[in-house]
């Protein structure tokens, strides 16, 4: 999408992060840091591609927000078996956010997944809006300022070093960030869920050796 980030601008870029940040698999993260290595160059200005990246961010968090304050709990009930995500392990989230909502709020928007279903999940449990925001607001400055801001800063650098070496570590590090990222907000959401399973598995089986 690089080449339409260049004809169309930042735009683009903030389209394409509000709808990503609604929940739908849009390569938000990826374009901001294409803008920002496009700032370094001076073919997009630095301010626009942090300012769509922000404000993109965080209008397509908050309309996630209010979609699932609204139909959020109706559309689990609905569908969250289908999922894996039946009203047992729903509980175990709404613990979570109960306890942990401004942390998994913060960090959400560097995790993949987690990213595209922060508003929606937040509003389902109900998170008082004005904590929601203040939250959202800093994990989006932080986001935008780690990957655009960066990419600004040493992208130059990068793309020479490059230039002449081999691109695939860094791709394979890109992608081991991701999966450790997805591992550990599954083993965070449901890891109690995951030892009751175990737990009842092996009481059956000691109840059948018997």
């Amino acid at each position: 999408m690089t080449e339409y980030l260049a004809q169309y601008g930042c735009g683009l870029l903030f389209i394409v992060v509000l709808l990503e940040s609604t929940g739908m698999p849009l390569p938000g993260e990826s374009l901001v840091v294409a803008g920002g290595l496009m700032a370094g160059d001076g073919s997009l200005h630095i301010l626009l591609v942090l300012g769509a990246a922000f404000f993109g961010s965080i209008i397509g968090d908050n309309i996630g927000y209010l979609v699932g304050r609204k139909y959020g709990r109706a559309m689990v009930v609905r569908w969250g078996e289908r999922f894996g995500l039946g009203e047992k392990r729903f509980k175990m989230v709404e613990e979570r956010f109960e306890d942990y909502g401004f942390v998994v709020v913060l960090v959400a928007r560097f995790i993949i997944i987690l990213r595209q279903l922060n508003g929606f999940v937040a509003g389902t449990m109900r998170m008082n809006w004005p904590l929601f925001l203040l939250y959202n607001s800093i994990s989006a400055a932080a986001w935008s300022l780690a990957y655009g801001g960066l990419a600004f800063l040493f992208g130059t650098a990068f793309q020479t070093y490059f230039a002449g070496h081999s691109t695939w570590p860094l791709y394979l590090g890109a992608a081991a960030i991701c999966l450790i990222g997805c591992f550990g907000t599954y083993k965070f959401l449901f890891a109690r869920d995951d030892d009751e399973d175990d737990e009842t598995g092996k009481n059956d089986s000691a109840r059948h050796k018997a």
